[in-house]
This record gives structure tokens, sequence and C-alpha cells, in this order.
């Protein structure tokens, strides 16, 4: 993943205009369909009334917690994924280690989509504070979201080699902001849905993503165990791009 985006961050655009793109792409591919379950549930639970006695909130009440829970769940490992290559060659190896146990989270929170009772039904929405969701997407990052892992890890030790640090930081904020916008709109689609909507579609639907998470991430760990999956950072022998 590292090798990928250095490549791309080398031959055209701007470090922050790609880690944008990453972002938004991150936010629109099936390894982020937890977070846009956990944003839409926020939506419905605290834009729609439930009675009389309930005050409704507007999106834009609910966009900073948004931002911070994505900031919780990709920039805590994106910095340390920028801190540890900035420091040490050691990341690659890792690395390594995280493609396996994200590939084997991946497979197991596909099989919990499988179940009986709907994850919309289970999942509680975002807090609302930006610092109790900040920290609520740092463990969503490992609990709700494990494929998240290796973007954020990528895309930090990619910034890092992009040159000075004010560059390398602007590639990381441009990244999450394009995975929150996603969430944001995913926010907004929420707002217009009525909740709890029917069990027996939400059912269907986790059930679905389930069986495509479970073949992702089966097909994930195989492509790692045979090889398939290599990790050069910089600084690792081969890379060429540190000495």
């Amino acid at each position: 993943m590292s090798e990928l985006l250095l490549r791309a961050f080398e031959s055209a655009a701007p470090g922050p205009l790609l880690g944008l793109l990453v972002g938004a792409l991150l936010g629109l591919s099936p390894l982020a369909l937890p977070s846009i379950t956990a944003v839409m549930a926020t939506a419905g639970s605290h834009t729609v009334p439930a009675g009389p006695g309930h005050r409704s909130r507007s999106l834009l009440g609910v966009v900073p917690a948004i931002v911070a829970f994505t900031a919780g769940l990709n920039g805590v490992l994106g910095l340390a994924g920028y801190a540890f290559v900035s420091v040490t060659v050691l990341l690659a190896r890792g690395a390594v280690a995280m493609y396996m146990v994200a590939a084997a989270m991946l497979v197991g929170g596909g099989f919990l989509l499988t179940r009986r009772v709907s994850a919309c039904a289970r999942l509680r929405s975002l807090p609302l504070s930006p610092g109790a969701a900040f920290v609520y997407g740092i463990g969503f990052s490992v609990g709700g979201c494990p494929g998240c892992g290796p973007v954020a890890l990528g895309v930090g030790s990619a910034a890092a080699a992009l040159g000075g640090p004010l560059i390398g930081l602007l590639t990381l904020v441009a990244f999450l902001l394009g995975h929150a916008a996603v969430l944001v709109a995913a926010a907004a689609l929420g707002r217009r849905l009525a909740f709890p909507a029917s069990a027996t579609a939400w059912l269907r639907l986790d059930r679905v993503v389930g069986a495509l998470l479970v073949l992702a991430g089966t097909y994930y760990l195989w492509q790692v165990l045979s090889g398939e999956v290599t990790t050069l950072l910089p600084g690792e022998p081969g890379s060429g791009v540190l000495p």
C-alpha cells in the first residue's frame, strides 16, 4: 500500500490533493462500510424526533462529532505511520503483521454481520461530544473498521516521505477530510431514512455486506500468506526511496 501511494505521489498530483482523494475513496470502499452504518445511526437517532419531549438536531450539529470520529478512526494510525517512518525503517515488518490482523478481523467482522439481529439495531450511535467521538473512533478503527488501519498507516508512511513535515501533515489532514466528507454525506442520507427502518431490510443488507467482507478478507489473507502483498517503505532494503 505504501509503495503504491509513493509511486502515485511521485507521478502526478500534489500530496494533499491525492490524500483527499484517497480519503474519499476509502469512505466509499467496502472496507469502510461499518463507519457508514455508524454515522447513519447517529443521524437517525439525533435528527429524527422521538417524541414531544425530544429535540431534533440539525445535520450541522452532528458534523463536529463525525469529523472527530474520523480523526480517531484514521488519524491516530496515520500519525503512527508518519512518525515511525520518520524515525525508523522497522515499520515494514510491523505492517505485514498489521495486514494479517486486519484480514482476519475483516473476516470476523463480516461473519458478525450475518447474525440474526441487524447491526443497525445493535450499533449505538456516535457520541455527539467531539472528544468522546474521537475516542470512540480510535476503538472503532480496531473493532469496527479494521480494514481502514492499513490504509491509514500507508497514507501516513507515504506522507512522511513526501518532503517537509508541512506537506506531509497537510496530506494526512486532507486524507481525513476526504473520508469525513463521505461520512457527512452518509449522515445526510441517514436523516432522510425513517429509523428504525424495516428490520428485515437492514438484516438483508447486513448479510450481503457481511458475505462480501468475508470473501474480501479471505482473499486478502490468502494474498498476504502467498507473498503477493509486499511492503516496501522508505528505508526498506530494495525500496529505492532512501539509501
